[in-house]
């Protein structure tokens, strides 16, 4: 699988506000880093949109290429699960 050409980035926040944005995130269906990309997004116009808009459809393709695994090799499936979740996780 490809990865997107992304920096990861340690931000700190105040307890409050990391409260706001899960519970707003939550709302929007949305992980917390896509919400604070929306949001960047919508402060920094056109320019940001359309990074935000290629990784959503980034993130698309790969869960297209894993429900395809899924369906054809359930062990193959279970690898590219285990692959996803651990790229996940090293995500700021």
């Amino acid at each position: 699988m490809r990865k997107p050409d992304v920096t990861a980035l340690r931000l700190r926040l105040p307890t409050g506000l990391h409260k706001l944005l899960t519970a707003t995130a939550k709302r929007n269906n949305r992980s917390i880093n896509s919400e604070i990309l929306w949001c960047i997004a919508q402060q920094l116009g056109d320019e940001a949109t359309k990074y935000v808009e290629h990784m959503k459809v980034e993130q698309r393709r790969i869960m297209e290429e894993v429900l395809r695994k899924i369906i054809a090799d359930p062990q193959q499936a279970a690898e590219a699960i285990a692959s996803f979740n651990k790229n996940r996780s090293e995500e700021p």
